[in-house]
């Protein structure tokens, strides 16, 4: 049976959410509310204050089943001052019988300077109503009442996180599409640093330095001296991502109700006992104990939890299925095994045993070996039961294969994914044998295990072309060796003659006008969204390895549409199509023009589940929109439109605008006034087109080219390199390159450095920034 993941996935769970337990002298809850509603852009804060009577539950309930209240609304139950049997039955209610998303807000008693009620109210219903009744927790000391804004600021960050991370897309093992994939989590050439600190406070000096050259933080519960209380260990979580905040260059992007938060560094959150070389007791106490603490990772919402493969099978059932239903945390399923040595067969056991049953997103099998010549063992099993999950239709998911002390660094340099490293600036390592990223990498290039890669964006008279600054960006920030040039010419033919394409490194290439349709009989293979669009933006080099030979596959793709689909999906709050509001009105896009941006934008539409209104001043190419990718056609915006809103009773969700910033196309006011659409211009450049502004001026959601071209980027970065982009990064090269400036102002000149001739008798124009 198909596994229900992720219940509060924005998606499907439009509910709003509840903010229960007792707050301090900073009125945490109530202002804890107020942020998270302003963040959410909800309507609604629904206050227990005062006398609550049983009768008021049932409607409370009501509204929750007839939507009046909805993702973006909050629920508090503040029980420091109130009836607590009322407000206990309507916590449980609410998380058991309506299926609330529910954060306990847990206030430290003496730090957050409870009142004596509140003090007796939270040793009585800490555990039997506040942690049963929530799937999330969110641990507050002083910064209620502290002077420091930025300790309160960064309260409200996290309970954002929190949310936005129980609303995520739920991780499918095995699945390589989606943003939220493990192997792009746990992708080529990413690390994750292992902290063994006593206390996580002893981090801060070394984690600006460390943030830039790892993916992730590993959090060891084991190690830490607070590891059996609670509060103080999702607390020093929460300490742990605020050190990191300002410096996570390389942290994926995580959506959230219109926007996206850039500046998370990823936990890895690990509880290893003593007989898999950790600290915590592992007789029947300690693992019952252990997997408490792992539960309490779910609470902080990690990105991904380590959980080892060796223990009690019915705890280990009832935590993943915890996980898969209320939690979008990615499994991380592991072994150790010390000090005696096994064979290879036993080895591909520990993997096979460690993605336990198709339900581990990854895994992780670290070996002992006596002789070093067995040190690709490891890497070898690792590999066998990927080919074995392959034959019998089971989730192939990544296989973090290591092998302990000095005698298995080779085994990291072969790790590929997500490898954990120790880091230059640490006074010890966490583990014997551990190396640096910088090791690793410097390590892979010189016994040239990869080949640093040259990329380019391909188009004519493309000076203007920020996408050299952006992906060149993103290579350095992720420590790729990678380069990014632009290939400036007239015809493809000139480009696919070239050495620069010709050549083994040529990695792969972003294509822009007027090349997009040109460089498809150059093409090898396309994904389905390149063909039904009918144009390619990207290509990818891959290899597909024969008996006799590596043959050279040329694959295209398009983004396009992603840079349309990511924006407008957050704007639209995961509620689309027929599903537009309770008057139930079939939802719009209307597609402004009729050229290739358009196609993309048609392709996304529909998988927004939006029907389709075609508007452009020749509509014969406007019908050819319709024929492949459905929808209505007009030559009229005024009573055309208006025509078919009618008689499909429906509304405009989205306007797409394709149209240069030249044409400056605006809307008839009706629709910016009696429709209220999201409205999208592709143009990234100017920053503010005359369209926008109006959108603006009328009080609208605008989604601005820019974004386009850095989701659209994203997709492809993720595309070449097999990992997770530095989403921040990318943004801010586009927004550095396209925010206003002197309207005068002129390009930057380009270098002149060519780095590629064709044989043709035309020079192909590969020029480097």
């Amino acid at each position: 049976a198909a596994v229900k993941r992720n219940m509060f996935q924005s998606s499907l769970y439009d509910k709003p959410v509840v903010l229960l337990g007792c707050s301090g002298k900073g009125d945490e809850l109530n202002r804890l509310a107020q942020s998270l509603k302003s963040e959410m852009n909800g309507n609604t804060i629904v206050n227990t204050a005062g006398a609550v009577a049983s009768a008021s539950n049932g409607e409370l309930l009501n509204q929750i089943e007839n939507q009046d209240l909805t993702l973006g609304d909050v629920i508090v139950l503040d029980f420091n001052s109130e009836d607590d049997d009322v407000l206990s039955t309507l916590a449980k209610s609410l998380y058991e019988d309506a299926g609330i998303l529910s954060v306990y807000i847990n206030v430290h008693p003496e730090a957050g300077q409870l009142s004596k009620e509140g003090l007796e109210l939270k040793t009585k219903l800490d555990n039997d109503i506040f942690f049963k009744y929530s799937d999330y927790e969110l641990c507050v000391r002083d910064e209620g009442t502290t002077e420091m804004e930025e300790d309160w600021t960064h309260i409200e960050w996290e309970l954002t996180r929190l949310v936005a991370r129980a609303t995520y897309i739920p991780v499918v093992p095995g699945d390589k599409d989606k943003q939220s994939s493990a192997f792009r989590t746990m992708g080529q050439h990413t690390f994750f640093l292992s902290l063994s600190f006593p206390n996580i406070t002893e981090v801060k000096p070394y984690i600006a330095e460390m943030c830039n050259d790892v993916d992730a933080m590993e959090f060891r519960a084991d190690l830490l001296a607070c590891r059996d209380d609670r509060f103080d260990l999702i607390y020093s979580a929460q300490l742990l991502r605020k050190y990191c905040k300002p410096y996570a260059i390389r942290a994926p992007g995580l959506p959230f109700k219109g926007k996206v938060l850039d500046d998370v560094m990823p936990i890895v959150y690990t509880v290893r006992t003593q007989s898999q070389i950790g600290t915590y007791p592992d007789d029947e106490v300690g693992i019952s104990k252990m997997f408490e603490l792992l539960e309490w990772g779910l609470r902080s919402g990690v990105e991904v939890l380590d959980v080892e493969s060796a223990h009690d099978p019915v705890k280990t059932d009832a935590l993943l299925t915890r996980a898969e239903q209320r939690h979008t945390s990615m499994i991380l399923g592991s072994e150790h095994i010390a000090p005696q040595e096994i064979s290879t067969a036993e080895a591909v056991d520990k993997f096979l045993q460690c993605g336990m049953g198709g339900r581990a997103h990854g895994t992780k099998v670290v070996l002992s070996i006596e002789n070093e010549e067995r040190d690709r063992m490891a890497y070898e099993a690792g590999l066998i039961a990927q080919s074995i999950w392959t034959k019998n239709d089971d989730p192939v998911i990544p296989c973090l294969s290591l092998i302990l002390g000095d005698i298995g660094k080779y085994s990291r340099v072969l790790n590929f994914g997500f490898t954990p490293v120790t880091h230059e600036s640490l006074p010890f390592k966490a583990a014997p044998g551990q190396m640096t990223a910088s090791e690793i990498m410097t390590t892979r290039l010189l016994i040239k295990l990869f080949q640093p890669k040259r990329y380019c964006i391909l188009g004519h008279n493309i000076a203007y072309s920020v996408s050299p600054q952006m992906q060149g960006a993103a290579f350095a920030a992720a420590k790729l060796p990678h380069e990014y040039y632009r290939a400036d010419v007239e015809t493809v033919e000139e480009f696919v003659e070239s050495d620069f394409f010709k050549a083994d490194d040529f990695g792969g290439c972003s294509i822009t006008i007027p090349h997009k349709q040109a460089i498809i009989p150059y093409l090898d293979e396309m994904s389905p969204a390149a063909k039904t669009i009918g144009s390619v933006n990207t290509i990818v080099v891959k290899e597909d390895i024969g008996a006799d030979e590596i043959k050279r596959v040329i694959y295209g793709d398009n983004t396009d549409w992603q840079g349309i689909f990511n924006p407008l999906e957050r704007k639209l709050g995961g509620g689309s199509g027929d599903e537009t509001g309770s008057d139930d009105k079939k939802g719009f896009a209307l597609i402004v023009g009729a050229g290739g941006t358009a196609r993309a934008a048609a392709y996304a539409a529909g998988k927004l589940g939006l029907e389709k209104i075609y508007y452009n001043r020749t509509p014969e190419k406007a019908a050819d929109l319709a024929e492949t990718f459905g929808g209505t056609v007009t030559a009229s915006l005024e009573d055309g439109v208006k025509t078919i809103l009618e008689e499909n009773n429906g509304s405009i969700n989205v306007v797409i605008s394709t149209l240069p910033a030249a044409a400056e196309f605006t809307l008839p006011e009706w629709i910016l006034n009696e429709e209220g659409p999201v409205v999208f211009d592709v143009n990234y450049k100017p920053y503010n087109t005359k369209l926008l502004l109006q959108a603006e001026g009328a009080g609208l959601d605008v989604v601005r080219g820019s974004e386009m071209l850095w989701e659209q980027g994203v997709g492809q970065f993720e595309m070449w390199t097999a990992r997770s982009a530095p989403y921040k990064v990318m943004k801010d090269a586009v927004l550095e390159n396209c925010l206003p400036k002197e309207e005068d102002e002129k390009p930057k000149a380009e270098a002149d450095t060519s780095v590629a001739e064709s044989k043709s008798e035309k020079p192909a124009a590969v020029t480097k920034n």
